[in-house]
């Protein structure tokens, strides 16, 4: 194991001897087996343990080992203790999604401050057979084929190469104490699900099942740096440089085929979403004028060709929202007023209104333009969606998107101002006292 261990580092460039390690160590047998294997092969290294404080005294018991094994291999290490309710309260996301986010903010934060090169995970060949298999059963492309990378930027996956069997054989061998996490077991989370039920069954088809996937990853991952290499090609005699961006013939840009995934592999990487790029194919066959805009970007048709340019919006104005009685700061004009439920007999039609339930609101308030990757939940959804997504689905104009206003207490989203509130703002039942808010927008769309 040691010995593959060495190679597949240095086989796929994932470290070197000299690099500082951060090791993301939980407990469980996979980052246990990892941090020996990296004190065996003689890194600087040091471990990052996050406690999540979700599991009572198990998930102190997993911090307690956790220091343990640090001591054991004589290197440093870092705890934090991790409010993850506060982070799910605060932007209304999954246990999962706030998890993985704090986790990953705190590894960044650590490398920072304390000069380490890289941050290793322990995930193994079995978690990214069971990643494709996700991918595959969401909907994916050739990227969703190939499992997890062994590198992405400074995060490592240096166990890779090794199946969980084999994992678990060697912590045996060495005789390794490790945590055991019983979320693990349960099948309700849908990764758990494929460990539990999928594969096992294709285990009993083929043996060698998740060697065979290994090695069709491999190939794909091949496939991927070909097809990469091809779109790449196109793109550089497509994408003419002009004066603020690229210059695209429309005529040859329709050659292509397919064209839906030419569209999206050309422009994904500018931030345009597989939506957008469907809106992109639209915009061919439109008149002069019609827009599209990404994250980053924005497209619009000349006559017989695209101009991709960056967007221009570079400054991001805050106002804030002390209490319902201050809003004199703001660049234009709102009421604001705090109401009984029984005096609003009907909320108001009208985009430029709002009506909260002031008592799910948390003051300071924010008041800001849109950013990329901020969320929300639309009225009558339970369901998140990106606000990205949300504009290209309104039709929203480009001129108008890029100064429409947001309304947000801490993280979460309340209002697209003259757009949309989100869902968990709504007035309902339970509802006692209603924030209501009219504004004259700046610009009418």
């Amino acid at each position: 194991m040691l010995d593959r261990f060495k190679q597949y580092l240095e086989e796929h460039a994932i470290c070197k001897p000299g690099d500082r390690v951060l090791l993301a160590v939980s407990g469980g047998v996979d980052s246990v087996v990892m941090a020996e294997l990296f004190s065996e092969s003689g890194f600087d290294s040091a471990i990052a343990h996050c406690n999540f404080q979700l599991r009572g005294a198990a998930s102190d018991a997993d911090e307690e080992f956790v220091r343990a094994v640090a001591a054991r291999l004589e290197i440093p290490v870092y705890v934090n203790r991790c409010d993850v309710q506060q982070r799910i309260e605060e932007e209304g996301i999954s246990v999962q999604m706030a998890a993985r986010a704090m986790r990953y903010e705190w590894f960044d934060e650590l490398a920072g401050q304390h000069g380490f090169d890289v941050i290793a995970t322990a995930h193994n060949l079995n978690d990214s057979v069971e990643t494709c298999f996700l991918n595959l059963s969401r909907g994916t492309g050739i990227r969703g084929l190939t499992g997890i990378p062994s590198r992405n930027g400074a995060v490592i996956r240096p166990l890779l190469f090794a199946t969980r069997k084999e994992i678990a054989a060697f912590a045996r061998q060495r005789n390794l104490g490790f945590r055991e996490d019983a979320s693990n077991l349960d099948t309700k989370y849908q990764r758990n699900k494929i460990r539990h039920d999928v594969i096992p069954v294709l285990e009993q088809i083929n043996p060698s099942f998740i060697d065979t996937m290994a090695a069709n990853m491999e190939r794909m991952g091949e496939v991927r740096a070909i097809f990469d290499q091809a779109v790449d090609q196109v793109r550089r005699e497509l994408f003419i440089p002009a004066a603020e961006g690229y210059q695209i013939d429309i005529n040859r840009l329709k050659a292509l085929s397919p064209l839906p995934t030419w569209i999206f592999e050309l422009f994904s990487p500018y931030g345009f979403t597989r939506l957008q790029c469907e809106g992109i194919r639209e915009i061919l066959d439109a008149t002069s004028g019609r827009r599209s805009i990404s994250a980053g970007h924005q497209l619009y048709k000349d006559r017989n060709q695209l101009i991709l340019t960056k967007s221009k919006r570079e400054s991001f104005e805050r106002y804030y929202l002390d209490t319902p009685e201050n809003s004199s700061s703001l660049p234009f004009s709102m009421d604001v007023e705090v109401l009984q439920r029984d005096e609003i007999p009907h909320i108001p039609d009208d985009r430029n209104t709002a009506c909260l339930d002031y008592d799910e609101i948390l003051f300071p308030l924010t008041i800001r333009h849109w950013l990329h990757g901020d969320y929300f939940f639309p009225l009558g959804m339970d369901q998140v969606k990106k606000l990205s997504d949300f504009f290209v689905d309104e039709k929203i104009p480009v001129p108008e998107k890029e100064r429409i206003w947001i309304l947000a207490s801490g993280k979460k989203i309340m209002w697209i101002m003259g757009h949309r509130i989100d869902h968990r703002y709504r007035i309902t039942e339970k509802t006692t006292r209603v924030l209501q808010l009219r504004f004259q927008p700046d610009v009418l769309p």
